[in-house]
């Protein structure tokens, strides 16, 4: 089918770097024209990713355990929302935004590994794009497919997917961040008519019960996401640690070549005094020896002006 067709072709086009997306994704337009001009023109509309779509792509393809910690503790907070008490639902909150704000700061390492550097603003936005992901399934769906065009956003429990991802749109079931068998649960037990009086205490106790599993679980995960965390800021203490020993070597390198090059000013300084005083001292030689040489021609004057008057007298 030329949906699947192009779903493939777009799985391989948004795993690559952004700078070599625009190059492959005419190269397989041109390659589909021949047999297939619809596909082709279908190919040749892929949006270039944004930079923090491309970052959630990679996870997706190279941190895919962590990135499922997240989307996994979003499923949990979903369904914990409606059964959870405010301290529960708080401390999952915490625990979501500790998690999230540490895979964007993998996703920075990720991207330099890649290199593909990228800055703050886009790990916000990567940060905002998993924010939406935790609070919506569909946007979930999309995350996952590893071929999101633009970053999502989340406003109040709605995210726009409206040209989001490139290929084909996985659907999800239910709406509003439900489960189909959570919202079909949670009508029956809430409508008079849905099963009777004695249905319904059934339907209720047994609501508690799975909430009851599904916020230990909820806390399972969320303690696992805990110690990823907790790891991943041991790895960046780690490597804090490693930098100030860079910067201190560095210091101690630039100290030994400030006072090397002090010493060396030294020198010139002694070097330009005493070429100085040389300078004045052969000045001084140089009006000796004038005056001397002007002496020396004064005396030869003499001398032959007495010896002419000598010669005189004689004669």
């Amino acid at each position: 089918m030329p949906g699947d067709a192009l779903t493939e072709i777009a799985a391989e086009l948004y795993g690559l770097l952004p700078d070599e997306f625009t190059a492959a994704r005419n190269e397989r337009g041109r390659a589909a024209r021949g047999d297939d001009r619809d596909l082709a023109a279908r190919i040749q509309d892929l949006k270039r990713p944004s930079p923090a779509a491309w970052l959630v792509n990679q996870l997706v393809r190279h941190r895919s355990a962590e990135l499922d910690t997240v989307l996994e503790l979003g499923a949990d907070l979903r369904a914990a929302q409606d059964d959870l008490d405010a301290a529960q639902l708080a401390q999952l909150t915490k625990q979501r935004r500790q998690l999230v704000a540490a895979i964007a700061r993998e996703a920075g390492a990720l991207a330099e590994e890649l290199g593909n550097p990228v800055r703050g603003p886009v790990l916000d936005q990567v940060a905002q794009t998993l924010q939406a992901a935790m609070s919506d399934v569909a946007a979930t769906a999309a995350v996952r497919t590893g071929r999101l065009v633009r970053g999502l956003e989340a406003v109040g429990l709605e995210v726009d997917l409206d040209g989001a991802v490139a290929g084909e749109v996985p659907e999800t079931p239910g709406s509003g961040g439900l489960k189909d068998d959570e919202g079909a649960s949670r009508n029956l037990a809430r409508s008079p008519g849905g099963r009777g009086a004695g249905a319904a205490g059934a339907t209720r106790e047994s609501r508690e019960e799975r909430a009851a599993r599904e916020a230990a679980e909820a806390r399972e995960r969320a303690a696992r996401a805990a110690d990823d965390a907790e790891q991943l800021a041991d790895e960046a203490s780690d490597q804090l640690t490693e930098l100030d020993a860079r910067v201190a070597d560095l210091q101690r390198a630039t100290e030994e070549r400030t006072a090397a090059r002090d010493e060396l000013e030294a020198q010139l300084r002694r070097a330009d005094d005493e070429l100085a005083e040389t300078e004045r001292e052969l000045r001084a030689v140089t009006r000796d020896r004038d005056r001397a040489a002007r002496a020396a021609t004064a005396a030869r004057r003499s001398a032959d002006d007495a010896r002419e008057a000598l010669e005189a007298l004689e004669g």
